[in-house]
């Protein structure tokens, strides 16, 4: 259908060519017409010019009036149906122009407007272009109209380096309607005869219907990714809307002695990469605009804190319920036959353990079933880490190769491992916005053009004392690494005069554990807030276990984390 199209306009601008040339040809022809006509009276007035006897025959005289008033005639009417083919023509123009429903304004280097314009700048542009400059007839900011008079320029200069299209990138490609559509802006060159550019075209096409048709196929594929998501990893799904039920009990009846404002704005934070991961993107975004919200400039005590907090958490609570709401039909709310595997809520296994043992079952048997019901394999409760990692990569036009486990794959309890679990996604984001660079950045360090990340587990004897074990996780990178001299600037600026100063690069570099650290200059939806990390270490910390950031500056970095390791119940 759209070769047929293409086709069919190929043909009516052959046909319209073709109308032109022979409507130039006729002209011509007009024009060598009355020339001969102009010669011929010419010859004959200018004879005695010459010494030749002059024209004194009436019949002559009266042939060569009868001719020449022939001839104009016969000119004049030629030239009245030229003229009315070509004023049919430019309504032709003009109505098929026009029925495009775009908008079609020139302008000259300048930026002044023609008067030759399309019905549809009215609409889509709001104004009539007609002597004003394009700066103001797609409302430019002030502060933004010098560099597109700049570009403007070099547009115009005849031997500037870049093309057409490198320099049109930077000019305005969408118009700022009042009416909320979505007007794109196209620019095409005029050039004369001389091959040097002497206007520009601007097209602004309404596109608010495919747009929304776009957005709304945008909407129903990411809906259908977040249900793929959700039975993937359901238990993970279930835990994450289970922590923001919990938020939201937690933080119901604080007061300024109960509030604890890092806690609260590092569960938010952890939260909004949660949601993030199932697709929820109106959620997590939710929780973005709460975490903006808590820390505005406005902010300056605990009392503005508590003020802000109740709005924010009525639309989490608003969200949860939204989000209840969708997926309810989906995962359903008991447990699930599927074939011959049923799956059981977390929790109910764990209560059917610590049955066995209030009734003093054989410790054997009790041991047996932790280890082969309750406990999983630690690379199971990685699934979602690697999932993250591979799409916020790809989100910022980067490579990674699929994660290489090393060590043992040891059984865990995950019920005391939960929360560190779900810190880890800080990691994810960290190594994805920091650490791995962008493929050409890669490959001019002599590197693979893919990231590599590689996580290890093992179990392994603890220094708290004998017969301790430790669950040691290594998660390393070959990245960019964390530049030392880069997290000292930032302390100069946190903290002037403190301990850090006395410190070596291995010691300092552990400072990107701290509450409020970052090496980002700005808050973007991944990292910035200085937060992340500091989550990760609290986790750990509950846990009674320790974590260690090492680093070899474009060579990577490394995160140790070391938590005690057990198959009973206790702590867990």
């Amino acid at each position: 259908m759209e070769q047929d199209t293409t086709q069919h306009e190929k043909s009516v601008g052959d046909a319209v060519l073709t109308e032109g040339v022979r409507h130039v040809d006729v002209v011509h022809v007009s024009l060598a017409g009355l020339s001969a006509i102009v010669a011929f009276l010419l010859f004959a007035i200018a004879l005695p010019v010459f010494e030749k006897p002059p024209v004194t025959h009436p019949l002559s005289f009266a042939v060569m009036v009868i001719v020449s008033f022939i001839g104009i005639i016969g000119l004049y009417v030629l030239n009245f149906r030229v003229h009315k083919h070509v004023t049919d023509q430019a309504r032709l123009t003009e109505v098929l122009v026009n029925s495009l429903g775009q908008g079609f304004v020139v302008f000259d280097r300048e930026g002044v407007c023609g008067n030759v314009y399309s019905q549809a700048c009215l609409d889509l542009l709001e104004t009539v272009p007609a002597g004003k400059n394009i700066t103001d007839v797609l409302q430019i900011p002030e502060e933004n109209k010098s560099d597109f008079k700049d570009w403007l320029e070099v547009l115009f200069q005849p031997d500037h380096a870049l093309s057409f299209d490198d320099v049109v990138r930077f000019f305005p490609s969408f118009f700022s309607h009042s009416s909320q559509r979505r007007v794109s802006l196209i620019y095409r060159p005029l050039y004369g005869k001389s091959g040097l550019l002497r206007n520009l075209v601007l097209i602004a096409t309404d596109q608010t219907e495919e747009y929304a048709a776009r957005q709304a196929a945008a909407h129903q594929q990411n809906f259908a990714e977040m249900i793929c998501r959700i039975f993937k990893d359901r238990n993970q799904f279930r835990s994450t809307l289970e922590h923001v039920r919990s938020f939201l009990q937690e933080s119901e009846n604080l007061d300024e002695n109960t509030l604890n404002v890092p806690n609260l704005l590092r569960g938010i934070h952890t939260l909004k990469a949660s949601l993030k991961q199932f697709n929820l993107t109106d959620f997590s975004e939710i929780m973005h605009q709460v975490e903006t919200d808590l820390r505005g400039p406005e902010v300056n005590s605990k009392t503005d804190f508590l003020a802000r907090l109740t709005p924010c958490r009525q639309k989490i609570a608003s969200a949860l319920a939204r989000t209840n709401e969708e997926i309810s039909s989906l995962i359903g709310k008991e447990c699930e036959w599927r074939g011959t595997v049923r799956e059981i809520v977390e929790n109910d296994i764990y209560a059917f353990a610590e049955e066995l043992i209030a009734v003093k079952a054989d410790p054997e048997l009790v041991q047996r079933y932790l280890e082969v019901i309750v406990a999983v394999p630690i690379r199971e409760c990685f699934h979602s880490f690697e999932r993250e990692l591979r799409e916020l990569v790809g989100m910022m036009d980067k490579q990674v190769k699929p994660i290489i486990f090393e060590g043992t794959n040891p059984r865990v309890l995950t019920k005391s491992l939960q929360n560190l679990l779900f810190s880890l996604t800080h990691i994810s984001r960290n190594i994805s916005d920091h650490g791995i660079e962008p493929p050409v950045t890669r490959m001019a360090r002599g590197k693979d053009s893919a990231g590599q990340v590689k996580i290890l587990f093992e179990i392994v004897s603890s220094l708290r004392g004998e017969g301790e074990q430790d669950l040691r996780i290594v998660i390393s990178d070959d990245g960019n690494g964390i530049d030392p001299t880069r997290v000292r600037e930032k302390l100069a600026i946190q903290d002037p005069e403190g301990e850090w100063r006395f410190e070596d690069d291995k010691k300092v570099i552990q400072r990107i554990l701290t509450f409020g650290f970052t090496t980002m200059d700005k808050v973007t939806a991944l990292s910035g807030r200085g937060v992340g990390m500091e989550a990760v270490e609290l986790e750990v910390s509950k846990l009674n276990g320790s974590i260690a950031v090492s680093s070899e500056l474009y060579k990577g970095a490394t995160f140790e984390i070391k938590v005690p390791y057990s198959m009973s119940l206790k702590g867990s």
